[in-house]
């Protein structure tokens, strides 16, 4: 019975944060509407261009699976080349930081009043898309300080303690328990929050933590491979270059891990700050480690999909 409960209140809790994170991106998309395709296609004319472009967008509706999803269609029906939309890609997963930043804030007490205000502005003063997006935002933190509040008590028992250090003894470890999380709850921001707040309850090292959200940089793309499938082969490959770009980073961090969270513990004292860091510090030097290099990126994504000569030069 106790695990019923346990498993129900986490599933409750879960579920209202991406409840929450879907109330929120589907008000601010409808601020852009129809126009997100167009702007990206403007906006992609060089790689820094479509950097920004992926980073501010994302920033924006935060959802980085989102906009994943909207380059394998744009690739897919040629309006974008692959280039162009790896430069996207690559600034989405630095816009998506954006999302742990402001769960790292102890704003956990704002959660109803924020939802409350949310409720009144949508039915009180006509402003559906504000309200809506209050009141999402509202739920992404109550979501997850319930789900923190859910786990404290299976956290503490000796037993998981010991499954838990088990499990994430390693960096290696921590960062495939981190892929496998997100992969189950299709949202990076989901475990990186979850892991936020379990930090800040000392539930959880703040190490360990790191290396799961940079491992839940890989089991987001999840649903970038689920948009491609059925697709034409570029829009595989935009799916598979942006699986490259995410599990090519976290091979490079993790022989230098030790070295990289010491430089994060530089940045803040604060342990769930120091996440939130990591995960902006990662996927920003990586972006633009990788910006240079787009061209082999996408050879390697075009080998994978099937795609050479002619139609290589076709996609760019």
């Amino acid at each position: 019975m106790r695990i019923f409960f346990f498993a129900a209140n986490l599933g409750l809790g879960i579920g209202i944060f991406l409840l929450g994170l879907k109330l929120l991106t589907n008000a601010l998309e409808t601020v852009l509407g129809f126009r997100l395709h167009s702007v990206l296609t403007r906006l992609t004319a060089t790689k820094v261009k479509g950097l920004l472009a992926g980073l501010l967008l994302t920033a924006f509706i935060q959802s980085s699976s989102a906009v994943g999803a909207a380059l394998v269609v744009l690739t897919d029906t040629g309006v974008l080349s692959l280039t162009q939309a790896l430069g996207v890609m690559l600034g989405a997963n630095v816009g998506t930081t954006v999302t742990a930043q402001l769960i790292a804030l102890p704003l956990e007490r704002t959660a109803l009043p924020l939802c409350a205000v949310g409720l009144a502005v949508r039915y009180l003063g006509q402003r559906k898309s504000a309200g809506t997006a209050l009141f999402g935002l509202g739920a992404v933190f109550f979501g997850l300080s319930f789900s923190t509040w859910a786990l404290a008590p299976l956290l503490k028992a000796p037993a998981m303690r010991s499954v838990i250090t088990t499990l994430t003894d390693t960096p290696l470890e921590a960062v495939s328990f981190g892929m496998v999380l997100t992969i189950l709850a299709q949202s990076s921001s989901a475990v990186t929050g979850l892991v936020i707040g379990l930090v800040k309850q000392n539930l959880l090292p703040a190490s360990v933590a790191v290396a799961m959200a940079l491992g839940s940089n890989v089991g987001t793309v999840a649903t970038t491979l689920l948009a491609s499938v059925g697709r034409s082969r570029a829009g595989r490959a935009t799916a598979y270059a942006d699986f490259l770009f995410n599990l090519g980073g976290v091979v490079l961090i993790l022989p230098v891990f030790p070295l990289f969270f010491q430089v994060v513990q530089s940045l803040s004292a604060d342990p769930s700050r120091q996440v939130a860091h990591a995960h902006t510090l990662f996927n920003g030097v990586t972006a633009l480690l990788a910006l240079p290099f787009l061209q082999h990126l996408a050879g390697l994504a075009w080998r994978g999909a099937g795609i050479g000569g002619a139609n290589k030069n076709k996609l760019g």
